[in-house]
């Protein structure tokens, strides 16, 4: 694809003491086939070494903008401001701890191009550990247009996945008073009167294991609980009851694993095992991912 004649992308990456995942994240980002973007890395107030490695990385490419006000405001603030700031056409959402496929950008924006009317495209994922190993596919499937129940029942797709307009960012904010599920509660508010897609194509390399936190666990559950409550009127009580009891549940299973130091094994269950070949593909994408 000829810069010339593609549009602007931003890629928004925010951390905090990210230092052992910022550098793959950001090598991954400057590796995309997909070149004309700019890439501003937020830090939120570290403390260890990740604001130093995102300015070595800002030194060697102008591409990339580093803001830190050395506060710690929290994610959806720092969300809100990296959408705010964007100068391209399309906004990347990006964790510091992830990896892209090499032709992930370059994938996302013919497809956003080709349909002017989709407000955000999310992708497929591979499942990896906290040492890049592949655990599986994530499990889910395309679709064309989602809905509210389909938001509410789940994840309708990994936030970090998500490439879409930076007009629909800028007008859409996130809820900074929400710690946890700030992305979950955001589709839920704008789903009805947005255009939200999910390609199966797996993208993004997800960190599955770095995320394993009873506490971030008890809170997201919170939140998703109140969402629930707070749009009954629009699905029904009956709806509302199951999706609650649903999550409860799940708490349960996880707390369990918990206490029995097991939850890499209940992680594992979330993705779909593949074959041999196909893993050393992944591999090979991955190597071209961080090369």
């Amino acid at each position: 694809m000829d810069n010339l004649n593609t549009p602007l992308v931003t890629v928004g990456i925010p951390f905090y003491n990210s230092e052992k995942y910022l550098s793959d994240a950001v090598k991954s980002t400057l590796n995309q086939t997909y070149t004309n973007l700019e890439i501003i890395l937020m830090d939120d107030g570290s403390t260890d070494s990740s604001l130093n490695i995102a300015f070595e990385f800002e030194k060697n490419d102008n591409r990339i903008r580093v803001i830190s006000d050395g506060k710690n405001a929290g994610l959806p603030k720092r969300l809100n401001q990296l959408s705010n700031l964007a100068q391209g056409k399309y906004y990347a959402r990006m964790d510091a701890d992830d990896i892209m496929f090499p032709d992930r950008i370059k994938t996302q924006v013919e497809y956003l191009i080709n349909n002017s009317k989709v407000d955000l495209l999310g992708t497929g994922l591979v499942a990896i550990d906290n040492n890049n190993e592949i655990i599986g596919l994530r499990r889910g499937s395309a679709s064309s247009q989602i809905t509210l129940k389909m938001a509410l029942q789940g994840s309708w797709t990994a936030h970090p996945s998500i490439t879409g307009q930076a007009d629909w960012f800028k007008n859409n904010h996130y809820d900074e008073t929400l710690r946890r599920s700030q992305d979950f509660e955001l589709w839920i508010r704008t789903v009805e009167k947005s255009n939200f897609v999910r390609i199966a194509e797996p993208l993004l390399y997800y960190r599955e294991a770095s995320t394993s936190s009873i506490k971030k666990y008890i809170k997201s559950t919170k939140y998703s609980i109140r969402t629930f409550w707070k749009n009954k009127n629009k699905t029904g009580v009956l709806f509302m009851v199951f999706n609650i009891l649903k999550k409860l549940s799940k708490l349960l299973i996880y707390s369990f694993y918990f206490l029995i130091g097991s939850t890499n094994t209940l992680i594992e269950k979330r993705s779909v095992k593949i074959t041999g070949n196909e893993k050393n593909n992944y591999i090979d994408i991955l190597n071209q991912a961080l090369s």
